[in-house]
C-alpha cells in the first residue's frame, strides 16, 4: 500500500473504482453462466441413433421390455427384434394386408388394421386373435398406444386422436385434435407424444422428408417439445405399465427406411451443470454483497 496516498484520499479513490469493478465482475461471471448454459443445452439435447429396419413400410413398433415388435404394412406378418442386438428373433403372420398400429398393454398385443378400420387383441405367444373391435372414428387410423389403462388411436382422416376402452369394443371415451398427418402415437407414463408429417401426401405417394414428433399435455393441451425425425411414422417408448417414466423411443423413418432410436436426457441440466451455474450464481452474490459494504463504509 502506497503510504503516501492519505487514507481519506484511499477511500475516495476506492469507493470511485468499485462501481466499474463491480460491472466487470458481475459481466465476467455473467459471460461464464452464459457458456455454462450453452454447454449444458448441448448435453440435454436428445441423442439419435439410427437402427436397420427388419423390411420395409413400417407400420407399428412396439417395446415389451426386451424386444421390439414391428409390424410391416403389406407384409402380413410381425417381426421380433432384440432390442440390443437388433437381431429377428421370430415373425408372427397377421393375415390383415394392410396394417397400421400397434401396442403392448403389459400382456396382450393390439393391432391395428387401417384400410378394415379394426383393432385386433393378441397373444403374442401363440400368435392368436382373441378379438377384434371397429376403429374409432369414420376415417382410416394410424397410430396406436396405451397409456396405462386405455387405448389411445390416432385417426388421420378424421384429424383425431381417440381414447377408447379396449374392454368395451373400442368405447371412445375422449376425443382431442389431431391433425390429418397424425402418424404413430407413444405415451411416456404421464405425457402423450404423436408423429406428425408435414406435407400432404396419399400412401400412393413418397413419404415426404419433413417430419417430427411431439410431446402433449392432455390436461392444458400445450404442446411441450418437439423434435425433428425426416418421413415420420409409427412410434413407440420404454414406458412400461407400472414403470418409470420413458427416457428412449424408437420412430419409424419412412424416407431412408430405418428405425430411429432417440435417447432423451436424464434432466433438463445434467447435475456437474447445475452445480457449477449455482456456484457461479452464489459467486456473483458475494462479490455484489462484499462490495456494497465497502461503498457504504
Amino acid at each position: 500500500m502506497n503510504t503516501l496516498i492519505a487514507p481519506p484520499v484511499r477511500q475516495v479513490l476506492r469507493k470511485k473504482w468499485m462501481p466499474s469493478l463491480l460491472v466487470v465482475t458481475e459481466s465476467a461471471l455473467l459471460a461464464a453462466a452464459l457458456l455454462v448454459l450453452r454447454y449444458a443445452g448441448g448435453a440435454a439435447l436428445p441423442s439419435f441413433t439410427n437402427l436397420p429396419s427388419p423390411d420395409k413400410n413400417v407400420s407399428g413398433i412396439v417395446y415389451d421390455g426386451a424386444s421390439l415388435w414391428i409390424t410391416i404394412d403389406g407384409g402380413q406378418v410381425i417381426y421380433q427384434v432384440d432390442e440390443k442386438t437388433n437381431a429377428v428373433r421370430r415373425k408372427i403372420p397377421f393375415f390383415e394386408h394392410e396394417s397400421g398400429g400397434s401396442a403392448w398393454d403389459g400382456r396382450y398385443f393390439w393391432q391395428l388394421a387401417w384400410v378394415s378400420k379394426k383393432i385386433y387383441k393378441m397373444d403374442l405367444k401363440s400368435g392368436a386373435i382373441l378379438e377384434s373391435f371397429h376403429s374409432p372414428g369414420t376415417g382410416m387410423c394410424s397410430g396406436v398406444t396405451y397409456d396405462g389403462r386405455y387405448l389411445w388411436v390416432a385417426n388421420f382422416e378424421d384429424g383425431k386422436i381417440y381414447q377408447i376402452d379396449q374392454n368395451h369394443a373400442g368405447r371412445i371415451l375422449r376425443t382431442i385434435d389431431g391433425l390429418p398427418e397424425v402418424t404413430g402415437l407413444a405415451w411416456d407414463g404421464k405425457y402423450l407424444w404423436n408423429g406428425i408429417l408435414v406435407d400432404t401426401k396419399s400412401h400412393d405417394e413418397a413419404t415426404p422428408y419433413t417430419g417430427f414428433f411431439q410431446q402433449r399435455d392432455l390436461q392444458t393441451m400445450h404442446t411441450l417439445r418437439v423434435i425433428p425425425i425426416p418421413g415420420i411414422g409409427p412410434g413407440t417408448s420404454d414406458w412400461l405399465p407400472g414403470g418409470p417414466f420413458a427416457r428412449r423411443f424408437w420412430w419409424y423413418d419412412g424416407f431412408y427406411n430405418r428405425i430411429v432410436r432417440v435417447d432423451l436426457p436424464g434432466r433438463l441440466f445434467p447435475t456437474g451443470y447445475s452445480a457449477l451455474l449455482a456456484g457461479i450464481f452464489a459467486a456473483a452474490v458475494l462479490i455484489a454483497v462484499r462490495i456494497g459494504r465497502e461503498l457504504v463504509s
